[in-house]
């Protein structure tokens, strides 16, 4: 299987998008904007497979999975991510495809997370903490304030199954996150800065393209593609339709796309605190402090 994996609001859901685009090019441009995971739609078949289904943890599990905790989850991830990978191999839809994680790469309580047996190649947006903070507070309802101080939990996990109908993501810190996945040894990973593909969409999406293998890629593929999802047009659709993947409480998924919004945005104070947490990794990936 093919992930694409990073820490929250750092590019995911853009580059599936970019994906599903490049996949099925007789598509229509709106139909990547307004589609439901669960559709039969072939936009919905593209977005729909993520490692936190519920459904595939309990079809491995002989008990009900609503009141096992984080570590029985990680124990049944081997075997529902073998069941992921059928799914994705039994899929009629054009490639590439990339499923969904937000998982850090490590191990928990003995079990490695990510197995090269069923995990061929990750991509890994990155993007400014600063920035993160600032759009991962609108999508969490929180403030910056308590979502900086999520952003250095070492144990952090994302999840409600009980609400969402998901199991967990464990993301730990920001710079745990961006570690793991920048010493990966196992598995081919191609890192890539939000910041970058905000900046040069078509050569930073045909470089991943290129890391993929996907078919028959060319330029103009890339640059349709990018064409059909740009973020100007993602914001205008979701105004008229609201996007499958955002949370109740949110006026916006596509909140801003910003790469330097939070200089406008976050107090001072918290700015210095992100960079205290976060400097040695903010300083290996480019980005400068104030």
């Amino acid at each position: 299987m093919q992930f694409v994996v990073s820490y929250p609001k750092s590019g995911n859901t853009w580059i599936r998008l970019v994906t599903a685009a490049y996949a099925l090019e007789d598509v229509s441009a709106d139909d990547f904007m307004h589609f439901d995971k669960d559709d039969e739609s072939q936009v919905g078949n593209v977005m729909r497979f993520g490692d936190r289904t519920k459904y595939h943890y309990q079809a491995v599990s002989p008990f009900p999975i609503g009141p096992l905790d984080f570590g029985t989850e990680v124990r049944l991830r081997p075997a529902a991510m073998m069941l992921l990978e059928r799914d994705i191999s039994e899929t009629t839809t054009q490639r590439p495809i990339l499923a969904k994680s937000h998982h850090l790469n490590g191990d928990v309580d003995g079990i490695n997370l990510w197995n090269p047996a069923w995990t061929d190649r990750v991509v890994n947006p990155v993007r400014d903490p600063r920035e993160v903070c600032c759009s991962f507070a609108a999508h969490l309802g929180k403030s910056y304030e308590h979502t900086a101080q999520i952003m250095n939990e070492p144990k952090k996990t994302l999840g409600d199954r009980s609400a969402d109908g998901e199991v967990h993501h464990l993301i730990g810190t920001w710079s745990q996150h961006v570690r793991g996945w920048l010493s990966a040894e196992e598995i081919p990973v191609h890192t890539v800065r939000y910041e970058d593909m905000r900046a040069n969409p078509v050569k930073e999406f045909y470089d991943i393209f290129d890391f993929l293998d996907a078919p028959d890629l060319t330029v103009e593929r890339v640059e349709n593609a990018v064409r059909k999802t740009s973020f100007d047009r993602l914001q205008k659709v979701e105004s008229e339709h609201e996007f499958t993947e955002s949370m109740d409480h949110q006026d916006k998924f596509f909140r801003s796309g910003k790469t330097d919004g939070w200089k406008g945005e976050l107090p001072v104070r918290l700015v210095r605190k992100i960079e205290k947490d976060h400097g040695d990794m903010m300083n290996a990936l480019g980005y400068g402090y104030l």
